[in-house]
């Protein structure tokens, strides 16, 4: 596993004696619906001369660029961490490169020239990891082609890591909206259920309270509208309290 002998924040590949015998890079980005293929791999880009003319040249961009990193340190892990991955037009923003997920270390050709050259190649060792949030009905889901290059894991709300007792009890009650007598057919408890980022960091039962008024409530609010909660819910919701 690559988290087991590589350190994120440093880039930093570790063997058995804790011993550095690598070391990569780390980048995080995040998707957005207006992200583009020039946004993410490769476009033109306009720049301005001293004497004020413009002029456009081809830029690579975090892909494109952090691939050639990984080629010039093969000995080293590269990884790319995508942010709401499913937000963006996943298709056009990846392009030719869909191939070039699946066979790695072998060039594929781009729609623009850099330096000369179409081909990119991403290596072996480039690690590309995607995040998102099942519940955010906004995006379109991923399609086959996409999803077959990638594998998929559920990162589930953990009650174990939240530290605060009152907290661990909140979420509890919170948790119990989530299942048959309340939540739609349509939905599945995995696919909707709030994460318990809502519940860490609660110093005291004031900022308890808090949270509950203004983060927990308007989005369990929001999933009763949307339909996620029948209307047996709300006065569940409203009457949850610390």
């Amino acid at each position: 596993m690559l988290w087991e002998n590589f350190n994120l924040k440093t880039g930093e590949s570790i063997d058995q004696k804790e011993e550095i015998v690598a070391t990569g890079e780390f980048e995080i980005i995040q998707f957005h619906p207006a992200y583009s293929y020039e946004d993410f791999v490769r476009g033109i880009v306009a720049e301005t001369t001293e004497n004020g003319s413009v002029f456009y040249q081809v830029e690579n961009k975090i892909l494109a660029d952090f691939a050639q990193k990984a080629l010039d340190n093969p000995n080293g892990n590269y990884v790319l961490v995508i942010d709401e991955i499913n937000r963006a037009n996943l298709p056009a923003v990846l392009g030719e490169l869909i191939y070039a997920l699946e066979y790695r270390d072998n060039p594929v050709t781009s729609m623009y020239e850099y330096e000369g050259e179409r081909k990119i190649i991403l290596p072996k060792n480039l690690y590309i990891i995607g995040t998102m949030n099942t519940a955010d009905r906004s995006v379109g889901h991923i399609d086959y082609a996409i999803r077959r290059r990638f594998a998929f894991v559920d990162v589930l709300p953990d009650e174990n890591v939240i530290q605060n007792d009152m907290a661990k009890n909140l979420f509890s009650v919170v948790k119990n909206l989530f299942t048959n007598e309340f939540l739609s057919p349509d939905f599945k408890a995995k696919d909707v259920m709030i994460g318990h980022s809502y519940f860490l960091n609660v110093k005291d039962e004031n900022e308890l309270r808090i949270k509950l008024e203004y983060e927990i409530k308007p989005i369990l609010r929001e999933y009763l509208k949307d339909g996620i909660f029948l209307e047996t819910a709300n006065d569940k919701i409203e009457a949850l309290n610390v």
